[in-house]
């Protein structure tokens, strides 16, 4: 996209979920290729949470770790079924997943078939993953917790670096988040700089936007929270580039 448009600024890389610290380990080794980066309900600090909340670092500890990661892998012959990180979702609202979300198709019968049935195609969808991909997430980020702890290192020796982020970094997260909760898409902010002060000592730009309410899917999927969002967004561009 660069060598295409070499007027043009840098392009703007946004990462929801998974993709958004897989996009900031790019940004850290060659932070020249893009402009500003979102990262959008992306969990990067992965042992931070509060005590009583956030049922998914409880069903993790649960679980013990991550044979059942390698023992579905096994079982599909080296690759993992999505289905299980599907179920595994759903699993954190029962009452949502099993009676809330059909509840709400049939009080609005008249014009939320299409929206339920659109959702629930491409929320279960078939999706096959590497075997060796997701043991790698598995054991080195979600329970080794290594990336704020520069001790995640690509093939050729070189530590993945998120102090190494020159360009802007927007930050999307929600209270009403349960998969990634603010205390794991912010705490790598605490993890990485002591304070706002050495932030700026580093002459570093990082902006975040907590939502109150909405939940995991809908941070990046949800046409009414985008559609609410855009105007403060654009605006929000303007405000970085003043800083």
């Amino acid at each position: 996209v660069v060598a295409l448009h070499q007027n043009a600024p840098r392009p703007f890389a946004i990462g929801n979920c998974q993709a958004g610290y897989q996009t900031l380990m790019v940004a850290a080794l060659r932070s020249d290729l893009f402009g500003p980066w979102l990262v959008a309900g992306s969990p990067m600090s992965y042992w931070q949470g509060v005590r009583g909340k956030n049922p998914m670092r409880y069903s993790g500890g649960l679980l013990g770790g991550s044979w059942l990661t390698a023992l579905s892998s096994d079982l599909g012959n080296g690759k993992f079924d999505g289905t299980a990180l599907i179920g595994n979702f759903d699993s954190l609202n029962p009452a949502n997943s099993l009676w809330s979300k059909q509840y709400d198709v049939y009080t609005h019968i008249d014009h939320d078939a299409s929206r339920y049935l659109s959702f629930e195609k491409w929320w279960g969808d078939f999706i096959e993953m590497n075997g060796d991909e997701i043991q790698y997430l598995v054991d080195e980020l979600f329970i080794g917790d290594k990336l704020t702890r520069n001790q995640l290192q690509a093939h050729d020796g070189t530590t993945f670096d998120l102090r190494n982020i020159t360009s802007p970094i927007v930050v999307f997260t929600s209270e009403g988040d349960n998969i990634s909760p603010p205390p794991q898409t912010l705490g790598w902010i605490l993890d990485l700089y002591r304070d706002v002060a050495d932030i700026r000592a580093q002459n570093r730009t990082i902006v975040y936007c907590v939502n109150q309410t909405v939940g995991h899917l809908a941070i990046f999927v949800s046409a009414k929270v985008g559609a609410r969002e855009d105007e403060e967004f654009v605006q929000l561009i303007d405000v970085i580039d003043c800083l």
